[in-house]
């Protein structure tokens, strides 16, 4: 397996409106993906089918985890199991990694 070498940071390019995802990995153990929500956007309440990771990198934003709200900002990383109910809206611009845990 080639090793390939990513600098989140420098992927940052906030859009103006809307949610830009760009996938970062992709292989048979993990699928991490750059998630990019400017101030005010919202997810609304959804669930994934794997157990999942996220650390902010960038903003504030509410992070709604099952019934529990949370406001999460730069540096801050959490665990999410499977078919977890969860919400975002985005406070100030925002930026983090979703990573989907395979094995």
């Amino acid at each position: 397996m080639a090793h390939k070498i990513a600098n989140i940071p420098d992927m940052i390019d906030m859009p103006k409106e809307g949610i830009l995802s760009i996938p970062v990995e992709d292989n048979e153990y993990c699928k991490v993906v750059l998630f990019m929500m400017p101030a005010g956007q919202y997810i609304s309440p959804h669930t994934t089918a794997m157990p999942a990771t996220i650390y902010v990198l960038q903003g504030k934003a509410d992070f709604t985890l099952g019934e529990e709200p949370h406001v999460v900002k730069a540096g801050d990383h959490f665990f999410m199991p499977p078919a977890f109910n969860h919400a975002i809206k985005a406070h100030e611009d925002f930026a983090f990694l979703l990573t989907f845990n395979r094995r």
